[in-house]
């Protein structure tokens, strides 16, 4: 009993319930209002709301969320608790996991003459059909683990053309994929070749990017995050009402007979956890916490909303999967928790290590 009772064992059950019941309220923050919003009847950014009450609470929430995580961290001993051991067995997939799920939403979103999200329509032209046709190329690649860190080149050169197509603030919601990218062209998506060499496109660069593999992925995540907060929600009230008006359920709180939770108020408590999600996912302290809290938020919308919702968000919701369950062979364990955790291995490393004396 003691063991059970201990902080850490508290501290998980504290914030487990937490979780669930802020998800429960806030299930909507999973969702894009712009994907639901015909482009034409988008309101503009009110960029005179960065000024605002509700922006400084956001700033202030996301600030303070960074150094309770960085207390807890400390106060734990270790960076990546909690760890289970079934983590490690869950590992090796995770590079095909983000591979295969980014590619579904590339090749809907491709279809529909779109690039990465609904929003980002691409012109009805040769142009158009071109870029759709390399997101389609990006897409196979990292399905079939072939070619792999060109598809990663071509979603970092895709990702940069959008800048033609929309306003950059409806880029930079789309950093994910620059991790996305990143991630696959220095770790791999897990294949290796049938004489059983890694993988056929492994170079020196892409295994210096190694170090720098999961650290991009997280701060794609959370810059994409807290982008979403100021660009949807906390400086475009507006476009969030617009949805509600279609989704009224999704005000969990007004739907319940909170009158004082009005759908603008709403649209702002939003904002507010967005921010602190952003703020903790780009800090890095307790990550796999951090996912763990997220996931309650980034799944409950899904059953309510039409399928494009859950196909947006394969990507990101392979992104947390890879966060929540690397590394855990070869991490510094609880007595060293200021080392950093340790470079990820190539998939294929991972995913088949070799055996001594085998060549």
């Amino acid at each position: 009993m003691t063991t059970f009772f201990s902080f850490p064992y508290k501290c998980f059950f504290a914030i487990a319930t937490g979780a669930l019941l802020f998800g429960t309220s806030s299930m909507a923050a999973s969702a894009h209002e712009r994907w639901f919003v015909p482009n034409d009847e988008q309101p503009g950014t009110d960029w005179g709301a960065l000024l605002s009450l509700p922006t400084l609470l956001a700033v202030l929430a996301g600030g303070t969320t960074i150094v309770v995580l960085r207390w807890l961290q400390r106060r734990l001993g270790d960076p990546l608790w909690p760890r289970p051991a079934f983590f490690q067995r869950m590992e090796p997939a995770a590079p095909a996991i983000l591979g295969v799920q980014a590619a579904v939403t590339l090749i809907f979103e491709a279809s529909r003459l779109d690039l990465f999200a609904p929003n980002i329509e691409l012109p009805r032209n040769v142009l158009g059909v071109t870029l759709a046709i390399l997101a389609v190329v990006a897409a196979f690649s990292f399905i079939t683990g072939m070619l792999t860190r060109l598809g990663a080149v071509i979603i970092g050169f895709l990702w940069l053309t959008c800048f033609a197509f929309v306003s950059p603030i409806e880029v930079f919601e789309q950093t994910l994929w620059l991790g996305i990218a990143i991630y696959l062209a220095a770790v791999g998506r897990g294949v290796v070749r049938f004489d059983g060499h890694a993988e056929e496109d492994r170079t020196q660069l892409t295994d210096r990017l190694l170090p720098w593999a999961l650290p991009a992925l997280r701060i794609s995540v959370g810059i994409s995050v807290l982008v979403l907060a100021f660009s949807e929600t906390l400086l475009n009230v507006r476009l969030g009402e617009l949805f509600l008006d279609e989704y009224p359920r999704f005000n969990v709180l007004g739907w319940a007979g909170i009158g004082w939770f009005t759908d603008a108020r709403f649209i702002l408590l939003i904002g507010i956890i967005e921010t602190m999600a952003g703020c903790a996912l780009i800090a890095g302290y307790l990550p796999r916490l951090v996912i763990l809290g997220l996931w309650i938020p980034f799944n409950l919308g899904i059953a309510f909303l039409p399928p494009q919702e859950l196909i947006g968000h394969l990507p990101i919701l392979a992104a947390m999967y890879v966060l929540l369950v690397r590394g855990t062979e070869g991490v510094p364990g609880p007595e060293v928790s200021e080392e950093p955790a340790p470079p990820q291995r190539p998939a294929a490393e991972a995913a088949f290590p070799v055996q001594p004396g085998v060549q």
